[in-house]
């Protein structure tokens, strides 16, 4: 693995090289998602196609899971 050094912006923005961006087939206007792990920055794909279909599939139980949480938090 070939380490690629980056520089944070005033305003906290890096900049993902084109050689990682080109392998991921990151394209601008993509969405990903960042966490920290360990100490380290990990940052991955968002498929909102995959997440939209994930959504289609179990949005019943999803809305179960909603309306029981809010009644939860409304009446404890």
């Amino acid at each position: 693995m070939v380490k690629l050094k980056v520089k944070v912006g005033v305003k906290g923005q890096v900049v993902i090289p084109k050689i990682i961006r080109d392998k991921l087939g990151i394209k601008p206007g993509e969405i990903l998602l960042v966490d920290e792990e360990g100490g380290k920055i990990i940052m991955e794909k968002f498929d909102i196609e995959g997440f939209i279909e994930w959504v289609k599939k179990n949005r019943k139980k999803v809305a179960r899971d909603v309306y029981k949480f809010s009644l939860e938090e409304e009446f404890g």
